[in-house]
């Protein structure tokens, strides 16, 4: 098992088989309007996301609603394969205080929360796309509908290790 040597994922000094854990902050302040608040952070080519985590600081106090989804996309632009889901992680998450009050957390890798499509616990023990060959995209987006508000401040806890890989050795049967 690999020792971990750092938690901060722009330190050059990070060897292979290191977990590496990056925060995004999503606050209400930083709108002036109802929209669409995004965050995204990329994970290395054979980066094997390993958790998660959604922290709500301060509940959202948009007049109509809050909702974070949480997914995968193959690039920053948001384009989607098949294989990639936008709420794949977590879909339609209120933070408002019906899903996630006030201090509360939800993490892929823990029962509760809302999982998404890429999270298959409910019909079988399997987690879908969370190692990929080429680098890809979380992506953490807050929706807000009606008049804005000013205190919601939420976290989104990435969690992932880029694993020193040895070969395997083949022996022929007789």
């Amino acid at each position: 098992m690999a020792r971990i040597q750092g938690l901060d994922p722009r330190n050059p000094t990070l060897g292979p088989g290191a977990v590496r854990v990056a925060g995004m902050q999503i606050r209400e302040s930083d709108g002036s309007a109802a929209g669409v608040y995004r965050k995204d952070f990329q994970i290395p080519a054979y980066g094997v996301l390993l958790d998660v985590w959604v922290h709500n600081e301060e509940l959202w106090t948009a007049a109509s609603s809050a909702t974070l989804d949480v997914g995968t996309f193959l690039d920053a632009s948001g384009a989607i394969s098949t294989e990639i889901d936008a709420d794949g992680i977590f879909a339609a998450i209120s933070l408002k205080a019906t899903d996630l009050t006030k201090g509360q957390a939800l993490a892929f890798a823990r029962v509760g929360g809302k999982g998404g499509a890429q999270l298959t616990e409910g019909s079988s023990s399997h987690y879908l796309n969370l190692v990929k060959d080429d680098p890809f995209w979380v992506s953490a987006v807050v929706t807000t509908v009606g008049t804005v508000g000013t205190a919601g401040e939420t976290y989104v806890y990435v969690m992932y290790a880029v694993p020193e890989m040895d070969p395997a050795t083949f022996t022929a049967s007789a």
